[in-house]
């Protein structure tokens, strides 16, 4: 630990209520929270996420749960990461789009592409319907510094956003989307993998994408961006 990084040790934490899991078929789900009421910044947000952490708007969690530790933080080594040949064959895909990275803002524009995405492939999840104001306290902190990555063709049409948390050691993921009609593919991979130069590009060690259910199609995906690390039974693991 740095003379930078703040000590985690006496922070409290407070259990969310018990709610149906939204990844696993019977089971039950329980967030821990870091004490709201801590002076939050990306310092602590760093040394938090190296413990399993993840935010959620203004609030930094992990799952606890009594009889299931089946979400494993997961971060890719970034130093070592070598694309795949499928992964190599989007990056030349989607080659033609152009990144621009913007300190993170909620502006509709924005929004509106989030709510596209949204009302097309999670009508089934918890952040259906959209609204703004849901967007908004989802990807957005009033305390940690973060980044928007659009990605844009030649006409300037922002097909794809990823937002990523500035940690001491790395970017964290926070979430992606994109146009659900967009001619280009499998944009949600060519985020991850443009993440993941960005972190080289500016020597950062990890690039953290949150949790791994490998029983959970929606979230074992993450296990494709290798080598990697995970984060269970109270240490980080090889992949």
């Amino acid at each position: 630990m740095t003379d930078k990084q703040k000590p985690t040790q006496h922070i409290k934490l407070y259990a969310g209520p018990t709610h149906a899991c939204g990844y696993l078929d019977d089971q039950s789900s329980v967030s821990v929270f870091a004490d709201p009421s801590l002076d939050f910044d990306n310092l602590l947000y760093s040394e938090l996420s190296r413990l399993g952490f993840r935010r959620s708007g203004n609030h930094v969690y992990r799952p606890q749960c009594a009889s299931c530790s089946a979400c494993w933080a997961y971060r890719v080594l970034v130093d070592k990461f070598q694309p795949s040949k499928s992964q190599k064959r989007i990056l030349k895909a989607n080659q033609e789009l152009e990144l621009y990275i913007v300190p993170a803002q909620a502006l509709s524009k924005d929004y509106q592409l989030y709510e596209q995405y949204i009302n097309h492939r999670h009508q089934d999840g918890d952040m259906y319907p959209p609204s703004f104001q849901q967007y908004e306290e989802f990807l957005f902190s009033d305390w940690c510094e973060s980044l928007l990555v659009k990605a844009l063709d030649g006409q300037g049409q922002c097909h794809a956003i990823m937002a990523l948390d500035i940690l001491d050691d790395g970017l964290s993921a926070v979430y992606s989307f994109f146009a659900p009609q967009s001619p280009y593919k499998s944009l949600g991979t060519y985020l991850i993998l443009k993440t993941i130069e960005i972190c080289a590009a500016q020597n950062l060690p990890y690039c953290y994408l949150g949790y791994y259910i490998k029983d959970c199609q929606k979230m074992n995906y993450k296990g494709q961006y290798l080598p990697a690390e995970v984060y269970r039974q109270n240490r980080w693991q090889s992949y």
